[in-house]
């Protein structure tokens, strides 16, 4: 009977180390798979928000460790310093890092323009000229805002007043401005306190487009990857820009999971996720022709807009794979 039991034991204890090590070897499988980092700006929403939160880069074969970092200059800093792989930037930002000597590669487009021009009361855009208005004013969402008042209605920067909002204090500085010029998920969070929307940024690319002013979708989000780690790293390359397709694939696909991870990650309630949804396009195409052509009009516009120095129409810093 105690040989019977002492055998029993020895059997719990191979069974209970075999499954142990089972475990053990499907943490380290996980462990072992490459890390990127890739950056992003707190509180500004793109699909890099689903690929961590479903996993589409480990299915992928990497791990992303996401950099959330508070302006964007900070995102700036971070790729010149080596301290990010990838990052989600506005497309006249990679513009501005490369003609400032940044060796970075565009490897997608992430969402179209979903900035807006926010007011108190109705009003249309011709509407602002010696008005109050209140903006990020080192951002390009800015300076866009500034290239379209000027080659739609000929609305220069001295014909309105600016005063510079931090991205927090853009509801409070209603009370005190005419309009606001801002970006998503803040100008669903106004639109459902009952602001007026003056003039999205997409309805003014396609005036813009109907002049010949631009051509193309209206880009706003790029995916960026530092060239040095381009050159060491295609195969991740590749397998991120992989993963940030199947990311945008599942954001239209899976609207209600979508808005859920939108909605913990930056504490939206149902009816703001609701219009963000429906008023935010994400891109789910690889880079090609008709992208570059958008983000190229972009460059153009936020040239106009003084926020390029240089005009950047022969700057090609597209990964073609």
């Amino acid at each position: 009977m105690k040989r019977l039991i002492a055998l029993l034991l020895v059997g719990l204890v191979v069974l209970t180390a075999g499954c142990v090590g089972s475990n053990s070897t499907e943490t380290t499988s996980t462990a072992e798979l490459p890390t990127v980092k890739a950056a992003t700006l707190l509180g500004g929403i793109s699909t890099l928000d689903i690929m961590q939160a479903k996993g589409f880069d480990e299915k992928n074969g990497f791990h992303v460790k996401v950099l959330r970092l508070a302006k964007t200059p900070d995102i700036i800093a971070a790729l010149e310093k080596g301290e990010t792989d990838f990052a989600v930037i506005p497309a006249e930002m990679a513009a501005k890092l490369a003609q400032s000597g940044v060796d970075i590669k565009i490897i997608g487009v992430d969402m179209f323009q979903n900035q807006a021009i926010i007011g108190r009361e109705k009003m249309n855009p011709e509407d602002l000229r010696g008005k109050k208005i209140g903006a990020v004013v080192a951002s390009g969402t800015f300076k866009l805002f500034q290239a379209y008042m000027k080659v739609l209605y000929n609305i220069t920067p001295n014909d309105y007043t600016v005063v510079n909002v931090p991205p927090g204090s853009i509801e409070d500085s209603l009370k005190d401005v005419d309009a606001v010029v801002i970006w998503e998920p803040m100008v669903s969070q106004l639109i459902v306190k009952n602001y007026t929307v003056i003039a999205t940024f997409s309805k003014l690319w396609d005036e813009a487009d109907d002049e010949d002013i631009v051509e193309g979708p209206p880009v706003m989000l790029v995916w960026v990857v530092r060239g040095d780690f381009l050159k060491k790293h295609r195969e991740l390359v590749d397998a991120f820009i992989k993963a940030q397709l199947e990311s945008a694939n599942y954001w239209k696909e899976h609207p209600e999971e979508t808005k859920k991870i939108l909605g913990n990650l930056y504490h939206l309630d149902e009816k703001t996720l609701n219009i963000l949804y429906s008023r935010t396009e994400v891109n789910d195409d690889e880079l090609d022709e008709d992208l570059i052509k958008g983000i190229k009009s972009e460059w153009y516009l936020a040239y106009l807009g003084g926020y390029l120095k240089k005009n950047p129409e022969n700057l090609d810093i597209f990964y073609r794979g």
